[in-house]
């Protein structure tokens, strides 16, 4: 046998083993699985991560106990029993000892505090200073997350006042409110200068 047959002999073998090979990788390829490529959550809109910021509000739960007049209550908060005062807002007087009658609109703003307030739940906001100088608690009061004080004013039943520094976080927008009021004549703002800056005045009968 020459050794030109043997060099073609296993040339030929070399070849035949190679496509083998070839096709075993092959086959291995096709048949492991592919990795899956996983990607972080993305984060939180902005819009979204303000939506969750906290209320900064300072609130307490508070339990209404008894209705002084419009713009005073009694209230228990967390077992103790608390008379509050209604901030920057002040409804005529009902129950004043210094005045012998009752003042106009005086009634119906204690009814409507009685029927909203009477043994119901609340929240109370605290202002910088928290009491008066009679001890009171002052405060803004929320019924179903509605302020007291500013239901008052729409209704026409409060006027905007007794307001001093520090306590003055909710002025402007209560001054807007009186303004409308106002607009509409409605409550206390039907009858002609009767509320005033320093108070209300009953027109003297002639």
């Amino acid at each position: 046998m020459s050794k030109m047959y043997l060099l073609k002999i296993c040339l030929a073998i070399t070849l035949i083993l190679g496509i083998a090979t070839g096709c075993t990788i092959a086959e291995q390829s096709t048949s492991d699985p592919v990795p899956s490529i996983t990607t972080s959550p993305k984060p939180k809109s902005d819009a979204t991560a303000k939506n969750a910021q906290e209320d900064t509000r300072r609130l307490l739960d508070a339990k209404v106990t008894r209705v002084v007049d419009g713009d005073t209550m009694k209230l228990t908060i967390d077992g103790k029993k608390e008379t509050v005062r209604l901030l920057l807002v002040d409804t005529p007087e009902s129950v004043n000892p210094n005045i012998p009658e009752p003042q106009p609109f005086s009634i119906e703003a204690s009814d409507y505090a009685k029927k909203m307030l009477t043994n119901k739940d609340v929240q109370i906001e605290l202002d910088v200073s928290e009491r008066d100088k009679y001890g009171r608690l002052l405060c803004y009061l929320y019924i179903d997350g509605k302020m007291f004080n500013e239901l008052l004013l729409e209704q026409g039943y409060a006027r905007v006042a007794y307001v001093f520094a520090p306590n003055t976080k909710y002025v402007d927008q209560f001054r807007a409110i009186q303004d409308q009021a106002r607009e509409q004549g409605i409550g206390i703002w039907s009858i002609e200068n009767y509320a005033q800056d320093k108070g209300f005045h009953v027109p003297k009968m002639k």
